[in-house]
């Protein structure tokens, strides 16, 4: 129901007041017919709603007050957590507002005609700011309501990664995922999309997801950032394990890169990615002098060794994916011996060397 501030209506106004529980019973009859998304609303309840949205509207139109939308917002509020549709629910109130105006006719007399037709766009407008009201009311409602079932499924993931088997089951049930299947745990950055058929957590700086698939099915495409993917597990309980590979495997691509690694692909940017500091320092002491150079010197030298071990070790290939002369790959491959101490022809002195790469491409340093 709803009703507006005006003049015009006092008189109608108390006569109709008197009857407020029989007028508050038809209202509720005639929204339920006409609005079947109310049909979840308890009978009692919508006519004692009725019957408060009445009250308050005639009582106010009686004195001559502006009407407070306060009882249709609370009204509001609680539709939009019980899932009331918001179309559903301005309806109603325009039914309720028709009904009303029906009222008004009603139980005037041919001298009072005059007056209420003066008066009736009142009604009208009174109605538009209730909707307006009703709406606010309702999006913060339902934004609560967004808000209560994700903290709720943050909830339940997070007893996925316990160690509490009872717990893992309670959070698997009420998510929908089996105990045993054919699992991935898929990391990601905060902006990128994931299948709609992934449990999901949104985390401060990264998103993760648990993807149950059928024995044959093949992975999901996934695209528009950066992805680490777990290895496959068979047990619900081993999610919190898998978390784990799939965020080493997450770090395993450099940044700004658009890509998936599944564990196990990018061996040597793995074992960098699980002990960073460690890496960190070891690049440092491996490249040396070279890292003191100016920026666009050191950054020739380096592209230079990862196009150099990118064409197995061809000088030709280097030279042609960097668009130079193979003499000026040899040049930059000797002033990398010179500044570090190491050569890209020796095995080991070649792998340390390509560990010191993957560390600066993975962590910029």
């Amino acid at each position: 129901m709803s009703l507006v501030n005006g003049s015009g209506f006092p008189v109608l106004s108390a006569r109709l007041l008197a009857r407020a529980d029989e007028l508050a019973a038809e209202a509720a009859r005639r929204i339920r017919e006409a609005e079947a998304e109310l049909a979840v609303v308890a009978e009692e309840d919508l006519t004692a709603v009725c019957a408060e949205q009445l009250r308050t509207a005639l009582t106010h139109l009686k004195e001559g007050q502006a009407l407070p939308t306060s009882t249709a917002e609370a009204n509001a509020h609680r539709r939009a957590l019980q899932g009331i549709p918001l179309a559903a629910l301005l309806h109603s109130y325009r039914i309720g507002t028709q009904f009303l105006w029906e009222c008004f006719v009603a139980e005037s007399t041919p001298g009072e005609h005059g007056s209420l037709i003066k008066n009736a766009g009142e009604l009208w407008l009174g109605l538009d700011r209730m909707s307006e009201a009703i709406r606010a009311a309702y999006r913060e409602a339902e934004a609560e309501r967004e808000l209560r079932a994700r903290l709720d499924r943050d909830r339940l993931f997070d007893a996925l990664l316990s160690t509490d088997p009872a717990r893992i089951r309670e959070g698997a049930d009420a998510l929908g995922l089996p105990h045993r299947g054919r699992f991935h745990v898929i990391a990601t950055e905060t902006s990128a999309q994931l299948p709609d058929t992934t449990v999901q957590r949104q985390l401060p700086t990264e998103r993760l997801a648990v993807l149950c698939l059928p024995a044959s099915a093949a992975f999901p495409l996934l695209r528009g950032g950066r992805f680490g993917v777990s290895p496959p597990y068979g047990q619900i309980s081993q999610t919190a394990a898998a978390v784990r590979l799939a965020r080493l495997a997450l770090a395993a691509l450099p940044p700004g890169a658009n890509d998936i690694c599944h564990y196990g692909e990018r061996p040597l940017a793995t074992l960098i990615a699980g002990h960073p500091e460690t890496a960190a320092d070891l690049a440092r002491r491996i490249l040396g002098r070279l890292l003191d150079l100016p920026p666009n010197d050191r950054e020739d030298l380096l592209a230079t060794a990862r196009a150099w071990f990118t064409a197995a070790g061809s000088t030709e290939g280097a030279a042609r994916a960097l668009f130079c002369h193979r003499n000026t790959v040899r040049y930059r491959l000797g002033r990398l011996q010179d500044l570090t101490g190491r050569s890209v022809h020796h095995p080991a002195e070649a792998a340390e060397l390509l560990l010191a790469l993957e560390t600066v491409s993975l962590q910029g340093s």
